[in-house]
């Protein structure tokens, strides 16, 4: 299988009857507005991207609003990139959102000051498009920028399992909503990145609640309607401790880089 922007249309569609995951999607943007806050905020200068927006477009919790300075987004489905565009316009926030395959970017080389590339090069069905992306994302950065990049991390034995299994089997079970494709190590993360003229300079693991359970608790809290969403995104908050021990890439569900341009 491999995905296209048809394929993220149709993922959105059905989204729309999946509920909002109001706790869990707080939890992935609190998350990832940590990941700004400590590797961003301050070295970025000019206009920053991010990619994918999925959440932007199903949510009210906007990673890309953590961005620092002016905000672009770009998407590959172009019902995404709509959606997003009208939700955050909705809310009062004015980004720049464009619709472009991560493999060919619609930008200018050197062109952003950050980039924010939260799991959206890892559902690439081959190697050689992944490193596509990386090289993409490597062009449009300005000399000095800096690049923030989570991928699936194959070491977590969850990810490691799923990642052997039939997608038409995890998509029948109801366990990946969409498509998950190509992922990197961070030794071969490190290495990728070095190859397209980037310097890794941070490296670590985030979201350490297990997914899973995560999902389903937030899914009952709603039908309970249980108000507190903002009590249990505390408590899934509790486990990115877990950061900080050595046993973190086999906890964490995601690779975390900083990289800068050379």
């Amino acid at each position: 299988m491999k995905p296209d922007s048809r394929y993220w249309d149709g993922v959105l569609d059905e989204s729309r009857d999946a509920g909002s995951l109001e706790a869990w999607r707080a939890y992935m943007a609190a998350v990832y507005g940590g990941l700004v806050d400590t590797w961003l905020a301050e070295t970025a200068a000019g206009r920053c991207l991010k990619t994918d927006l999925f959440e932007e477009a199903v949510s009210r919790h906007h990673p890309l609003t953590s961005l620092p300075c002016g905000g672009v987004g770009v998407d590959a489905s172009l019902s995404v990139a709509g959606r997003a565009r009208r939700r955050l316009s909705q809310e009062g926030h004015s980004y720049g959102i464009v619709a472009g395959d991560l493999r060919q970017l619609p930008f200018r080389q050197e062109g952003f000051g950050g980039v924010l590339s939260g799991s959206s090069l890892d559902h690439f069905a081959s190697d050689r498009e992944l490193q596509e992306g990386l090289a993409g994302l490597a062009q449009i950065l300005e000399p000095g920028g800096t690049l923030i990049l989570t991928l699936d991390n194959p070491q977590n034995p969850v990810v490691w399992l799923r990642n052997r299994l039939p997608f038409r089997l995890l998509r029948w079970l109801k366990l990946v909503p969409y498509y998950v494709g190509k992922t990197y190590s961070w030794r071969q993360a490190t290495r990728e990145l070095e190859n397209v003229g980037l310097r890794v300079d941070s490296i670590g693991a985030v979201v350490h609640v297990p997914r899973i359970p995560a999902i389903w608790l937030s899914i009952l809290a709603e039908w309970l309607g249980w108000p507190a969403a903002e009590s249990l995104t505390r408590f899934y908050m509790g486990f990115e401790r877990l950061q900080r021990w050595p046993t973190r890439f086999l906890t964490g569900y995601y690779i975390a880089v900083r990289a800068l341009k050379l």
